[in-house]
């Protein structure tokens, strides 16, 4: 199942559980900017594969700095999620066999096993 869906599904059902709507909204909106620093940590043993040919980025936003380009099948290994600025989600993870970490939209991604969680 792709991140993106199975994370979809879980925030909703948070959000239905702490009041709604509102707590996903209050995630989204609290960075000033699409590309200013985002706080992660290490909290989830999910990993999945990049679907096709992308950057992993600086910042949880396509116009952030790349960090490297690596191709479809790639293993990762996703470290938290977050909701962009726009709203959409992103995963923190390590490049399997590097040290190469960045964020990554979750639509890019396949979710293979483990627990997901946020930042």
């Amino acid at each position: 199942m792709n991140l993106a869906k199975r994370l979809g599904t879980t925030f909703a059902v948070t959000a239905l559980l702490f009041g709604g709507a509102s707590t996903m909204g209050a995630t989204a909106a609290s960075a000033a900017g699409p590309c200013d620093y985002r706080s992660y940590q290490n909290n989830s043993s999910a990993w999945g594969y990049f679907l096709g040919s992308y950057n992993l980025k600086t910042r949880p936003a396509a116009e952030c700095s790349n960090v490297k380009k690596f191709g479809a099948g790639t293993k990762l290994y996703v470290w938290c999620t977050i909701t962009n600025y726009y709203g959409n989600v992103w995963a923190y993870g390590r490049v399997e066999g590097t040290q190469t970490k960045g964020w990554i939209s979750g639509d890019n991604v396949s979710y293979e096993a483990g627990s997901l969680n946020r930042c």
